[in-house]
């Protein structure tokens, strides 16, 4: 402790000012070397007088040293602190700057969690601003659909009169915050209401419905399947649905499943899926169609005989019809 040090410092000083110490022996060997020599008396008194004061220092300073006691106060608050810097360095950090580092982290996560009401109440006036903002935009967004919605269902309509549906009538009904709600309304005969599509509409009605509807949709697919479009249709509404969906392969591909010749005959290209089953296991084939062979399953879709001169008569007529309409 610090009694101890300062004991030993006046140990050491003591081995050298003390009657025996290097510093009292010089002063009185000089003192010899001047006394009774009356050029240097003043000298020699005053060495006297340093080598009594001298004596009195080390008189002193033993007796101070003699004083000096351990404080057991002081000595306890310093080796707790001890203790507690190893304790801190533990759990902290490997020296004093790293608890010093963890100590300014820990001090401003403090400050933010005494902060927590204030920086609540400006979250809390950010999100309340957000779900303004937001349900304005989604009154933009239902306000633009429902003013495009009559158009819609305008060209809709259009297609519809084409697909021979001459006194359909569709709407377009928009809901929601934002106008998700879509529904498509439709009346498929002259005094009809308008009752969501699924609901009213035959299959062919609904197939010829859909047809209109990716007619008008400018945000179509690259590739388009039609299954079973043509389901309860035929005749002169047949040749519509081929026409139309002849006028939507200039846009993209479109590929359609039909029992028709009527569609069939508006195709680009036609193949044939056949299932062979030879009791052990069924395999279904495709085949590319040329156009000798287009006649001949033409032939069997519109009359049941591939082999009809009469049926072939009519199918030749049919892919020229079809293709003037379909390269117009």
């Amino acid at each position: 402790g610090d009694a101890e040090a300062h004991r030993e410092a006046a140990g050491a000083a003591l081995e050298l000012i003390d009657g025996d110490g290097p510093a009292s022996e010089a002063l009185g060997a000089a003192l010899g070397h001047l006394s009774d020599r009356a050029p240097f008396s003043d000298q020699a008194d005053r060495l006297a007088a340093l080598a009594a004061e001298l004596a009195d220092v080390a008189s002193g300073l033993r007796s101070v040293a003699e004083t000096v006691d351990e404080d057991p106060v002081r000595l306890e608050a310093v080796g707790e602190r001890r203790r507690l810097l190893a304790e801190l360095r533990r759990k902290y950090g490997t020296d004093l700057e790293a608890v010093m580092d963890y100590h300014g982290e820990a001090a401003r996560r403090l400050v933010g969690l005494l902060d927590h009401d204030a920086r609540a109440a400006v979250l809390d006036a950010e999100r309340v601003a957000a779900e303004v903002a937001r349900v304005a935009a989604a009154g933009v967004v239902r306000d633009a659909r429902r003013r495009a919605a009559p158009d819609l269902a305008a060209r809709i309509e259009a297609h519809l009169r084409e697909l021979a549906m001459p006194t359909a009538s569709v709407d377009v009904s928009v809901g929601g915050e934002a106008g998700q709600d879509v529904a498509l309304l439709l009346s498929a005969n002259s005094g009809a209401p308008l009752l969501p599509l699924a609901r009213v509409a035959s299959g062919g009605e609904l197939a010829r419905a859909m047809l209109a509807v990716r007619r008008v949709l400018t945000a179509s697919p690259p590739t388009q399947v039609f299954d079973e479009v043509d389901a309860g249709v035929g005749g002169e509404v047949a040749h519509a649905v081929g026409a139309s969906l002849a006028d939507l392969a200039t846009g993209s591909q479109v590929l359609v499943v039909t029992h028709l010749a009527q569609v069939a005959a508006y195709a680009h290209s036609q193949v044939v899926v056949t299932k062979d089953d030879d009791g052990t296991v069924a395999v279904a084939r495709v085949h590319l169609l040329d156009d000798a062979e287009r006649v001949v399953e033409l032939s069997r879709m519109l009359s049941g005989s591939p082999d009809s001169g009469t049926a072939r008569e009519h199918v030749a007529e049919l892919l020229a019809v079809a293709a003037a309409v379909r390269d117009a």
